[in-house]
């Protein structure tokens, strides 16, 4: 490839990401439901940029859901109920893992451990959001 062309298709790429990127630092910004309606429309741009209307359409649909409906303080429960949630499940496989490792069957133990750690990966997770 010729180097002009080269220099331009890397100007063209990096023309079309920078908005997607630039919106999606916006989002970092905001809390609550602005930061999901922000998040909501990002993937809309996304779809749009990746010809997908029928990914477009739904969002859209979420997106108008999302503005008529949330408030801060019921995203706030949710999420702090979703924390609740999945604390009690790592608890649940914590007493599970015990129960694992009192029998003595390696395969059990190692089966509980690994659930043990996806339900923590899911707390986590939950914590996060609760912070988004």
């Amino acid at each position: 490839m010729f180097p002009v062309l080269k220099s331009l298709a890397a100007a063209c790429a990096a023309a079309l990401l920078a908005p997607a990127a630039h919106a999606a630092a916006d989002c970092a910004a905001q809390r609550g439901c602005a930061a999901k309606i922000c998040h909501v429309e990002n993937d809309i741009a996304a779809a749009q940029a990746q010809n997908n209307s029928r990914r477009e359409a739904g969002l859209r649909k979420a997106l108008a859901e999302t503005q008529a409906h949330c408030t801060d303080e019921r995203l706030q429960a949710r999420r702090e109920a979703d924390v609740r949630e999945k604390q009690e499940k790592v608890e649940e496989r914590e007493r599970e893992l015990a129960e694992a490792r009192g029998k003595g069957k390696p395969d059990k133990i190692a089966k509980a451990q690994r659930k043990l750690q996806e339900a923590r990966t899911d707390y986590d997770r939950a914590l996060a959001e609760l912070n988004r």
